[in-house]
């Protein structure tokens, strides 16, 4: 299945970007796992063409030099892949799993994507529970463009939104200037 762009994650930063790039006359799929933030979004966007695969997660990928060719997902298996132009990811961070936290370190589990976190655990948290938490700002690495690295390298058409970018984020900003580089 080709696509111009496909859009890993249904929550707000996915289902805004889907929107608009499919307003902008761009061929996008969705992968959600989990649910969309609404019918309304839904009804929108398979209006403007968009293709939703609902209840499916990308699994992986195949990265060669500085490009994301294509990804598989779990529903959709191994032997079809989804390839476009452009990836963006919109996974979230710990509660949707688009980062992965152990004992030691924090990972991003699809593309391996390179993380920026405090290495030293005990100063992922603070004792005041009401507090912002440090782990909070912790996120993938990208460009100024909002292309991720992997393996200390830019992937030049995968993108990152929302939560999952390090540091402090305004997500709707995110969003559009990956939109912006996009379009």
């Amino acid at each position: 299945m080709r696509f111009d762009v496909v859009i890993i994650g249904g929550g707000k930063s996915g289902t805004r970007a889907a929107l608009k790039l499919a307003q902008a006359g761009k061929r996008c799929a969705v992968v959600s796992a989990g649910h969309c933030l609404g019918q309304t979004f839904r009804s929108e966007f398979i209006a403007c063409g968009g293709t939703f695969l609902s209840g499916d997660r990308v699994i992986g990928g195949r990265i060669e030099e500085d490009r994301l060719l294509f990804v598989n997902t779990e529903n959709l298996g191994k032997d079809t892949v989804l390839e476009a132009e452009n990836f963006i990811l919109c996974s979230g961070k710990f509660f949707s799993k688009g980062l992965i936290s152990t004992i030691d370190k924090i990972y991003e589990p699809v593309f391996g994507c390179e993380v920026m976190y405090e290495k030293d655990r005990s100063k992922w948290t603070t004792s005041d529970f009401y507090a912002s938490q440090p782990f909070e700002s912790f996120g993938v690495r990208t460009t100024g463009l909002g292309q991720v690295y992997v393996d200390g390298k830019a992937v030049s058409n995968l993108y990152a939104a929302g939560e999952i970018l390090a540091g402090e984020i305004d997500i709707e900003e995110s969003v559009e200037r990956v939109c912006r580089n996009i379009i």
